[in-house]
């Protein structure tokens, strides 16, 4: 069995360049391939992100035109599963989306449908269960995208002609430290905009729902937010999203990944954001970036411990500082060995440097090599 099939994350890494020849995946990546003409077999994880095409994580295929002069798709595309069965198929025009976009469960029933024009999706957006019964119907109008209609699994209306109530759980984006792998939405929908108070709950691998929070709503307008695992009340941005996940607007991007668990998962990336988050009003330290590397034993339970630090900040403070938010860390990926998790040694290296612009110390390049287990 594959380790992915044991991991219920998913990943969102930061862009690296393209590259077109190999060796080996840790060096020389192929993120794509020449078929006859002009034709380009690009290879993607289940999230559209780039990898290796020899990457146990690669789970998608897209056939199709690249101008990689203006770093465009052109003409029709399609994407493929790796059973061959069509997953995806639309057009570019001029570098943008322009025309029917179809999107298909692996049973072939049509999943989702949507008209562009120059890159702008126009009239309904339809959603469609894998039996072919009716989803969610969203239309897009000048002040954006309103819900229309939405039947719940056992085909019962819920919202009718933009009133009604509305509950979708949606697939989690990205890793995150409290391990849910998808979030419920659930509130009241007037005039096709959420209104009111819109719980939201935590789902897990095993079934279990826990309380997280919720986001307020006045026709729309978002108003304030609260995290029930952190007790944070946010008001700048709502951070939850309210539709159907679509990870294939990544594919325009052509951001690419490693193929390594921590890679795959996100965690190398929570890594970065949370150790930057950490450093946030401390710029008054090192002005170059600086290189960091330690070494931590971590339990075939995930839980760290012997952080053994190689290379650090030069002053005492933002070493402190450092091993400090390390410590806050209380979970990293297992290594995996025998069919089954075991305790293992890894090696941490990254990358730190002032972002005097936002006035940040940020976090980047982390890698985590593994002694025993992959």
């Amino acid at each position: 069995m594959k380790r992915w099939l044991i991991i219920a994350f998913i990943t969102l890494l930061p862009s690296v360049a393209l590259c077109n020849t190999a060796d080996t995946i840790e060096n020389n990546p192929i993120f794509y391939e020449r078929e006859s003409g002009d034709i380009i077999r690009f290879f993607y994880d289940d999230h559209y992100y780039l990898v290796d095409k020899d990457c146990e994580f690669r789970a998608i295929e897209r056939v199709g035109q690249y101008d990689f002069q203006r770093q465009v798709f052109i003409g029709d595309f399609a994407d493929f599963d790796n059973h061959g069965r069509l997953i995806l198929e639309g057009s570019y025009v001029d570098g943008r989306k322009h025309g029917d976009f179809k999107a298909y469960h692996p049973n072939g029933q049509l999943k989702w449908q949507v008209s562009y024009i120059q890159g702008i999706p126009q009239g309904a957006l339809n959603f469609y269960y894998p039996d072919g019964k009716p989803l969610l119907e969203i239309t897009y109008t000048g002040e954006g995208a309103r819900i229309l209609n939405f039947w719940d699994r056992r085909g019962r209306q819920r919202v009718t002609n933009g009133d009604g109530r509305y509950e979708f759980a949606v697939i989690a984006d990205g890793y995150n430290e409290f391990g849910y792998t998808r979030y419920i939405r659930k509130g009241k929908v007037v005039d096709g905009h959420p209104h009111g108070n819109w719980t939201i709950k935590y789902l897990f691998g095993d079934g279990k729902e826990k309380r997280a929070g919720y986001e307020y709503y006045s026709r729309g307008r978002f108003v304030q937010g609260y995290e029930a695992y952190t007790g944070e009340e946010f008001s700048d941005t709502p951070r939850y999203d309210l539709l159907p996940a679509d990870f294939s607007i990544r594919a325009d991007a052509m951001v690419t990944k490693g193929c390594t668990i921590d890679d795959y998962t996100g965690f190398t990336r929570f890594l970065a954001a949370y150790l930057s988050e950490w450093f946030e009003g401390t710029l008054d330290g090192p002005t170059n970036p600086v290189e960091i590397a330690f070494t931590l034993t971590v339990k075939s339970t995930g839980q760290p411990r012997a952080i053994h630090m190689k290379s650090s900040f030069p002053t005492k403070r933002h070493a402190n500082l450092l091993l400090e938010a390390l410590n806050g860390v209380g979970y990293w990926l297992p290594s995996y060995a025998d069919g089954g998790y075991i305790e293992d040694t890894l090696t941490v290296t990254m990358e730190a440097f002032p972002d005097v612009r936002y006035q940040k110390t940020r976090f980047y390049e982390v890698t985590i090599k593994r002694e025993k287990g992959i």
